[in-house]
């Protein structure tokens, strides 16, 4: 698994549009759509380092990769042993590629009512938050990244999975999945979930 990420902060305008043409013409529709220019440039980064990983993984150039939706809106490419996924949050656009199923999250820390994590924390998970500063949006974040992992996205029950954290790292109650953290930049939370078991 490698992991690529684009602080939109440092693009320039002409490497967006540059970067806007090597779109497909469904995705340039989707930018325009968006009121708020951080989006677009959040939308447009990620298309680009997506592919810049999938030519580096697979060795197909960018303009040749042709991107499908699974019916839970997770991207993936028809006939080619890669997987990948993407988030974008605050200034950050991050992508993880592999051989295995991959998901993350990524999400810039903020104010955040405390009830809500409630909606989606197993006890062990609440009880993480409740004494670690960071605790909501580690245990968001690897909530996120094992359903996009899996391809369901948050439309399935966001307690039938829970997340241990310690010193020695991260275990998952669904014992086939390793997760991770990666610091991306201060101010960040980005978890990865990839699935141990290579789908044939």
């Amino acid at each position: 698994m490698k992991l690529y990420s684009c602080n939109i902060s440092s693009v320039s305008e002409k490497e967006f549009r540059e970067w806007f043409g090597a779109m497909s013409e469904k995705k340039k529709e989707a930018v325009r759509k968006l009121l708020v220019p951080q989006k677009q440039k959040l939308k447009i980064a990620a298309d680009h380092i997506c592919r810049k990983a999938i030519f580096e993984f697979c060795g197909i150039p960018a303009q040749d990769i042709e991107f499908s939706v699974s019916e839970f809106g997770k991207p993936y490419i028809k006939g080619l042993n890669v997987h990948f996924n993407i988030s974008h949050s605050g200034d950050y656009a991050v992508c993880a590629v592999s051989d295995k199923e991959i998901g993350v999250d990524i999400e810039k820390i903020r104010s955040i009512n405390p009830e809500t994590s409630k909606r989606f924390a197993c006890e062990n998970e609440q009880d993480y938050i409740d004494s670690h500063t960071d605790g909501f949006f580690e245990i968001w974040t690897l909530k996120e990244a094992y359903f996009k992992c899996i391809g369901t996205g948050l439309g399935a029950d966001i307690k039938t999975v829970s997340f241990e954290i310690s010193e020695s790292g991260i275990s998952c109650s669904e014992k086939s999945f390793d997760c991770l953290f990666h610091q991306i930049a201060d101010g960040y939370i980005c978890s990865t979930c990839e699935q141990l078991i290579i789908k044939r």
